[in-house]
């Protein structure tokens, strides 16, 4: 059942109560978290948009939960403020589904996720009831936090109408650099390492060698990619990154150093993943290397220092297996799947 576009907690708080089932959509840009079943009334959130509070001086900003994220992020950029968990899909995704799926992209490295970002929220519950969870300044520290209980939450538990966020200044400049490494071993250690200095790293992300482009040109390419970013200011910039990549060099001896142009998709966790089903696996850089084994031939990538990763595949049901073998959890993004979740149970 397919309900019409909803605009307000109370045409929600409606909807709820009249149906039994209900299942939230805003966009449709994650075909595989689209429901099934027939019998559940479809709950359009799409047009429940726009900034309801944004204050800069307070790092806050208020927003409808169908909000496009693209919007968000422009009047935040007018201001020099950015969503610091570096919202997924930022093109074309909601800011609620953002948050129910629980996805960042590879930005996320320095601050953290949507949970450490998320305020408060407003929401319906399944028994049409609204209210707020949370607050609406960063100071607020009173009661339980369910609004962070909602992040990955898949819609099960209620459908947000309001989300409220802290946000940061962004800085003005990226450099980002790729070291290459033969072994998976040896990029894995780099990412031990580098995850436990003291560089302040905007991202750090792990492609391997079926991804990896030439350094020079006329070679081919080969190794694995480990790819850093560093974010700052232009007098200093420089300085950092080459003190990065002298401890880097000394420490994990990388076949190959090179700058990397700051082009269009190059931080993108979803370039080039063309397979039937994309799929985000939340793991442990201890977990990489018998993950990797038991996906060989799969394109993917590592993110976040080694912690998540992002892959395609038309083989869902050998990676289901795969996945309940090491005891990890898949979120399936993209692509038309019985479940969205796969492997052992999702926990966060």
């Amino acid at each position: 059942m397919i309900g019409n576009a909803l605009r307000g907690a109370t045409e929600i708080q409606d909807f709820v109560r009249d149906n039994e089932r209900v299942h939230v959509v805003g966009k449709g840009t994650k075909s595989a978290l689209h429901p099934s079943a027939q019998d559940a009334a479809l709950a359009d959130v799409s047009a429940l948009s726009g900034i309801i509070e944004y204050q800069p001086s307070e790092y806050t900003v208020t927003v409808r939960a169908g909000t496009p994220v693209a919007e968000i992020s422009a009047a935040l950029a007018q201001q020099g403020q950015y969503l610091p968990f570096d919202p997924l899909l930022p093109d074309c995704a909601t800011i609620g589904g953002t948050v129910a799926a629980n996805l960042s992209g590879s930005r996320r490295y320095r601050y953290g996720g949507v949970r450490d970002f998320i305020l408060g929220a407003s929401v319906v519950d399944g028994a049409g009831r609204a209210f707020r969870v949370g607050g609406k300044v960063v100071k607020n520290s009173a009661g339980f936090d369910l609004s962070k209980f909602l992040v990955g939450s898949l819609g099960q538990y209620a459908i947000m109408t309001e989300l409220t966020f802290k946000v940061f200044p962004d800085v003005p400049r990226f450099h980002s650099l790729s070291f290459r490494y033969e072994q998976l071993e040896a990029a894995m250690a780099a990412i031990v390492y580098i995850n436990g200095s003291a560089f302040e790293l905007d991202a750090l992300d792990l492609l391997p060698p079926p991804s990896v482009p030439p350094m020079n040109q006329g070679e081919a390419g080969g190794g694995w990619a480990l790819m850093a970013r560093l974010g700052g200011f232009a007098e200093t910039l420089q300085q950092r990154a080459a003190r990065f990549t002298e401890s880097v060099q000394r420490e994990t001896a990388p076949q190959e150093v090179s700058d990397l142009d700051e082009e269009d998709g190059l931080w993108d966790p979803l370039a080039g993943l063309a397979g039937a089903t994309v799929v985000k696996v939340v793991l442990s850089p201890k977990q990489v290397a018998d993950f990797d084994a038991a996906i060989t031939g799969k394109q993917r990538r590592y993110g976040v220092g080694g912690n998540v990763a992002w892959l395609a595949t038309d083989d869902i049901t050998n990676l289901e297996i795969a996945l309940g073998t090491l005891g990890l959890s898949g979120l399936c993004l993209r692509g038309q799947v019985e479940k969205p979740v796969i492997g052992a149970p999702l926990e966060g």
